[in-house]
């Protein structure tokens, strides 16, 4: 497949692996192995391999059923961690305003009585946002995959997902807390 069309087109050019190597900026054994099918050049190689042996994407990515797969998971994996960068983003700053707007001290009235502040409603506002991100994650970036780093990425958003929740929510019960008298946070 893949590994065939590179040595021909290789042999056709009178070039050896090293030469080819040298022009890829590979090393000798990356293209030992390509043509030996033990691994597959990522898209990026692909389009060098296409100017080098003046060949159509086309003809070397179609012509090999397991490139057309491997270039199908990269792509999801790479479209999967971007979004999961996105959503992790999001929560760590919702997570981080709910922790650094903790009340140090509370409103209160002439009376004594104390009064919730702005800070609840921020705080309250940052869990939305996660539980927001979370519906997100779910409606439109989950999926049952069988790639174990696809899973594994799945997971640690999971988490951080769930940990952000926990976070913000506990801020807001601290908060509310710190209000009602229970509780108080030293200055």
């Amino acid at each position: 497949m893949i590994g065939e069309i590179l040595k021909d087109q290789r042999k056709k050019l009178n070039m050896t692996q090293q030469q080819v190597a040298d022009q890829l900026h590979i090393s000798r054994q990356t293209i030992s192995n390509w043509e030996t099918g033990k691994s597959l050049p990522d898209v990026s190689m692909l389009l060098e391999i296409s100017v080098l042996f003046d060949l159509s994407l086309d003809y070397l990515i179609k012509g090999d059923p397991q490139l057309m797969k491997k270039i199908k998971e990269d792509t999801t994996l790479n479209q999967l961690i971007s979004k999961g960068l996105f959503l992790l983003i999001i929560c760590l700053t919702a997570s981080l305003f709910s922790v650094l707007s903790l009340p140090l001290k509370g409103l209160q009235m002439n009376n004594g009585m104390i009064v919730l502040s702005a800070d609840v409603l921020l705080q309250l506002a940052a869990v939305v946002v996660v539980i927001w991100m979370i519906i997100i994650y779910t409606k439109n970036f989950y999926e049952k995959v069988d790639n174990h780093i696809q899973k594994s990425i799945h997971r640690i958003i999971q988490v951080f997902l769930v940990v952000s929740l926990g976070v913000t929510s506990g801020c807001v019960v601290l908060t509310v807390l710190n209000y009602m008298g229970i509780i108080r946070f030293l200055l």
